[in-house]
């Protein structure tokens, strides 16, 4: 296998040893740096990054235990291999606990330690591979839990989630601009640390806004919040935080950031990677939904501009739409019906005479009743509606209320010639608020009723023509309130 050369830091107060072992791994490394002692070597740590360590375990000042914990907290990627004279079974367990990859007694053979460095660099071949693999698995995970989401909202409380997951923050926040028709504010803050840290949040809204202006993602170390802060590390500093553009013309424009706070380890360049990827995944679904959300628009605007092509033919049922839609709605409120009834009763109000588009005008405003022939021609709009609304995917649960609103409850209406049950209930709504409407306002045929009459014609018909229980519930709606 062809090892990749390893940045290498040797830690030891014998300086002899120290050129001994930068000799025998020269070959194996892209660049030795080495440490006198443990203080150096934690100075090294903190201002530079190493894929293996080895450093002796008794030193003055600093042990190789301090420089285990230091790596772990400041470069927990790095291997670390512990070199020691005085060995114990202690000693060696409380180095493995602490992420040592691998202990060596001195003296010690230059074969056992080109061996010992060999082995790591296999090892850390093998978890990049499994880590690439792991991120694939990842954006898998993503893609399945944002191509769920029904709405935009819902995508971006998703994408967080998959976030806060992912990259196990101490606080996570999506600013975004343009979301008043999400219902959603400027902001989303996830964990603590923003809400307890107002300084951080503003500071954090400011860099946002830049990331998401310029598109460019950002990694942020400790040392540069901390110049950043001003402070000299009393307060509130993050220890790091990785930033991402998310979303584009098609979409809400804003940017992710993750924080870790002083005690978790700092996010590396491959969390930046891998944050970068989530978020042009998620800049894509945004695009998607947006752009299938104008397209809906764009079919509800044809459709409904329909609905006032059909009401310019007849100028008697102008506003019958709208006035039907709006007493579905109170009607299904009254009811006790679940929000997503009452928006499909609120477009079928609007939509259920749509077909009348295809009735000839001529039968459309006759004055009087319709002659024998000319019945079976009216009869022939809620057929007509199927074929116009089929044609439109987002319209498909209205369609059933609009097709069926013309059906008795006594079965002798039209077209399918439903009975009782049978009917669609949200069609059986309709058509009570619909011949309610008809009858109180002036037609070709007749003149206005009084509301008291039309109530008793409804009353009349319960049971027959209309459902009894909604048109009981009509009624007590007309005597609590004006239905307009």
């Amino acid at each position: 296998m062809n090892q990749i050369r390893p940045r290498i830091m040797l830690v030891d107060n014998e300086s002899g040893l120290l050129d001994v072992c930068a000799e025998t791994l020269e070959d194996m490394a892209s660049e030795i740096i080495q440490a006198s002692d443990g203080l150096e070597a934690i100075s090294h740590l903190e201002q530079q990054s190493f894929d293996i360590i080895i450093t002796d375990l008794m030193m003055p000042g600093a042990s190789g235990v301090d420089v285990l914990k230091a790596a772990g907290r400041l470069r927990p990627g790095a291997d670390v291999i512990v070199v020691t004279g005085y060995g114990t079974i202690g000693s060696a367990v409380e180095c493995v606990k602490l992420g040592a990859v691998n202990y060596l007694l001195k003296p010690f053979k230059v074969e056992d330690l080109r061996a010992a460095v060999s082995k790591a660099v296999e090892e850390r071949s093998f978890r990049q591979r499994d880590q690439k693999q792991g991120n694939l698995s990842r954006m898998l995970s993503l893609n399945t839990a944002l191509n769920t989401q029904g709405d935009v909202k819902a995508l971006i409380k998703e994408f967080l989630a998959q976030i806060k997951e992912a990259f196990a923050p101490d606080g996570i926040a999506f600013f975004v601009g343009g979301t008043a028709d999400l219902g959603i504010g400027s902001q989303i803050l996830i964990g603590p640390y923003f809400r307890e840290h107002p300084s951080v949040r503003t500071w954090f809204e400011t860099l946002a806004g830049s990331v998401a202006s310029k598109g460019r993602p950002l990694l942020l170390e400790e040392k540069f919040l901390r110049q950043a802060f001003g402070n000299g590390g009393d307060g509130p500093v993050p220890r790091s935080a990785i930033g991402a553009a998310v979303g584009n013309n098609g979409g809400p424009r804003g940017a992710v950031v993750a924080l870790r706070a002083s005690d978790s380890p700092g996010y590396t360049l491959n969390d930046l990677n891998l944050l970068t990827l989530f978020a042009a995944h998620a800049s894509l679904c945004f695009e998607s939904r947006s752009a299938c959300a104008r397209l809906k628009s764009a079919n509800d605007e044809i459709v409904y501009s329909l609905v006032h092509a059909v009401e310019a033919k007849d100028t008697y049922t102008r506003g019958h739409s709208e006035r039907v839609s709006r007493y579905a709605v109170k009607l299904a409120r009254a009811l006790g019906l679940a929000g997503h009834e009452v928006e499909l009763v609120r477009k079928a109000g609007v939509l259920h005479d749509i077909g009348k588009i295809g009735v000839p005008d001529m039968i459309l405003n006759k004055k009087g009743p319709l002659a024998g022939d000319e019945m079976p021609t009216m009869r022939q709009h809620p057929t007509i509606a199927r074929t116009i609304l089929g044609k439109v995917e987002s319209l498909a649960e209205v369609l059933p209320i609009v097709y069926h609103h013309h059906e008795r409850y006594d079965g002798s209406g039209y077209p399918g010639g439903l009975k009782g049950e049978e009917i669609p209930f949200l069609a059986r709504l309709i058509s009570v608020v619909d011949g309610f409407e008809a009858m109180t306002s002036d037609r070709a045929y007749h003149s206005a009723r009084s509301v008291q009459n039309a109530k008793e014609i409804l009353l009349g018909g319960a049971g027959t023509q209309w459902d009894g229980e909604i048109v009981k519930a009509w009624i007590r709606l007309l005597d609590s309130q004006t239905p307009a």
